[in-house]
């Protein structure tokens, strides 16, 4: 028996344990095909799930942030399915069946393993090439991915979920654990399989998958309270809120699209309690140089480049399909604190940098260490620029910037973290530099700090606010560094106004939603 199989076994034994199922003959038929696997893994396995799903979720009646309620145990109402939709997030390229693995069924492998996420993604980007190239070995594709969601799908009487069946080591998650960003994306995958085939099966499971947001992260789901009365969605059901941000989106668009391609009024309120949600908690993912991943109190986790730019137009995303302008306005914080080349791969990509030049008066290793070093992206690791006696740099925007607010300097060392810094603003007409703002770096208030370690580079990160906002092409910076503190940075960032390209990333985004 293969592992594929094997892991479905499991599913039915479990179901067959948890509902007490009296039919012995059953039983036993479940029990030798468990029997086929590794006793280790089949404990391992098992006992998650068991303990996953231990509390069988029977409340049927949901409360929404509204206030309004539902009674989940009542068959929904779906209207006859859209034929020209899409999935948002998922693109439509897909690498030939030969060179994915693939195993012995067609259905994708991450590592040896089967990973939901990986699973549904590789659903829709065949489903969405085959809808314009109609090429039968991307349906194939497709197919094959939907029948392991369909031989996969944990299920009651009134939900279902797809789980990993391995840990989440970084969220001391045992396997078996349940996302709402897998989830979401397979409710995407059941509406294509839908769309594509008429067969009425699928819309069974839709049903049961979107009534599984309403499951709390106790009976296994991963749905919990924010404030009281404000539902979450988690990626990850850590025992302590984790609240990832992209995860929460990604498992509301599957959610989004049930509503637009069926009129589900259970899918419309789950929507609305979950964006009403992010809504009222934007601030808090906003860490003034970067987004936040995530709000885990036992992880400082700050977004790397690609999930930060992807917050921008996830949040783009929300504002063009909820119409709430607070979307589009943390979009531009966000872009606003991008460090430059945004989604270079991509079709909303910004070549232009957000810094064209930048000069040193002085630095201890100008051929390897110097300020070219410090606009190159790399800030987690890699090289730096340098001095150990006061040293200025100039930096060119390359045209005039509006509404410069803030600055942040990706320091090599804690040492180097102390150093005093003035800036200064150029005057165009008078060719003269004028002191904006000095700082004090033990004592000034107004900062935001940050810590990464990458392998053996560790980065602290230091923003420090422009108390008056300035326009201009260029400005200095001078550091106060000695051979007792000496400045060693890897990248240097200024927050500044990029609102002409975030109305061009919003023009790209409506031709694709328009024109998917």
């Amino acid at each position: 028996m293969n592992s594929y199989s094997a892991k479905f076994a499991i599913v039915l034994l479990l179901v067959s344990v948890i509902s007490s199922c009296s039919d012995k003959n059953k039983q036993q038929a479940d029990q030798t095909k468990v029997d086929a696997i590794s006793k280790s893994d089949t404990i391992s396995l098992s006992e998650s799930l068991a303990k996953r799903f231990k509390n069988t979720y029977d409340n049927h009646i949901v409360t929404f942030n509204d206030g309004t309620s539902m009674d989940i145990s009542k068959p929904l109402q779906f209207d006859s399915i859209k034929e020209v939709s899409h999935t948002f997030f998922v693109g439509d390229w897909i690498e030939p069946a030969n060179q994915l693995d693939l195993d012995e069924n067609g259905v994708i492998m991450l590592n040896g393993t089967y990973h939901p996420t990986t699973i549904a993604r590789t659903a829709l980007k065949a489903i969405n090439s085959y809808k314009k190239s109609k090429l039968e070995s991307e349906k194939k594709i497709f197919l094959d991915q939907v029948k392991w969601g369909e031989e996969n799908f944990y299920q009651t009487a009134n939900y279902g979920f797809w789980y990993f069946s391995e840990p989440a080591p970084l969220y001391n998650l045992d396997s078996g654990w349940t996302s709402a960003f897998s989830q979401g994306f397979f409710l995407n995958v059941f509406l294509e399989a839908y769309r594509l085939t008429k067969d009425e099966k699928y819309t069974i499971i839709i049903e049961k998958a979107l009534k599984a947001y309403m499951v709390p992260v106790e009976n296994g789901g991963f749905l919990r309270d924010w404030e009281e009365g404000e539902l979450w969605f988690e990626e990850y059901g850590t025992e302590r809120p984790s609240r990832v941000l992209n995860g929460t989106i990604y498992g509301l668009e599957g959610v989004y699209n049930v509503y637009r391609d069926l009129n589900s009024q259970l899918a419309l309120k789950i929507f609305e309690s979950g964006v009403e949600t992010i809504k009222n908690h934007l601030e808090d993912y906003d860490a003034k140089y970067t987004s936040r991943y995530s709000l885990a109190d036992w992880k400082n986790e700050i977004s790397q480049e690609n999930y930060h730019e992807g917050h921008v137009i996830q949040l783009l995303w929300l504002y063009e399909v909820s119409g709430d302008e607070i979307f589009k306005k943390y979009a531009q914080i966000f872009l606003n604190s991008d460090l430059g080349g945004f989604m270079t791969r991509s079709i909303y990509k910004l070549d232009k940098p957000k810094i064209t030049n930048v000069e040193a008066s002085f630095c201890i290793d100008c051929e390897k260490h110097g300020p070219e070093n410090l606009t190159d992206e790399l800030w987690a690791h890699g090289n730096y620029w340098s001095a150990h006696k006061p040293a200025d740099l100039i930096v060119d925007f390359g045209d005039e910037k509006e509404n410069i607010s803030g600055v942040t300097l990706y320091h090599v060392s804690a040492q180097s973290v102390n150093v005093n810094f003035d800036i200064f603003a150029f005057n165009s007409d008078t060719n003269e530099w004028s002191l904006v703002q000095k700082f004090d770096t033990k004592h000034i208030k107004d900062r935001v700090a940050g810590y990464n370690e990458t392998g053996k580079f560790e980065t602290f990160i230091e923003h420090y606010k422009i108390f008056e906002p300035l326009n201009g092409r260029k400005v200095k910076i001078s550091f106060y560094a000695d051979a007792n503190n000496i400045i060693a940075i890897r990248e240097l960032n200024f927050n500044y106004d990029r609102k002409k390209e975030l109305d061009y990333i919003i023009s790209r985004m409506k031709n694709r939603i328009a024109n998917p």
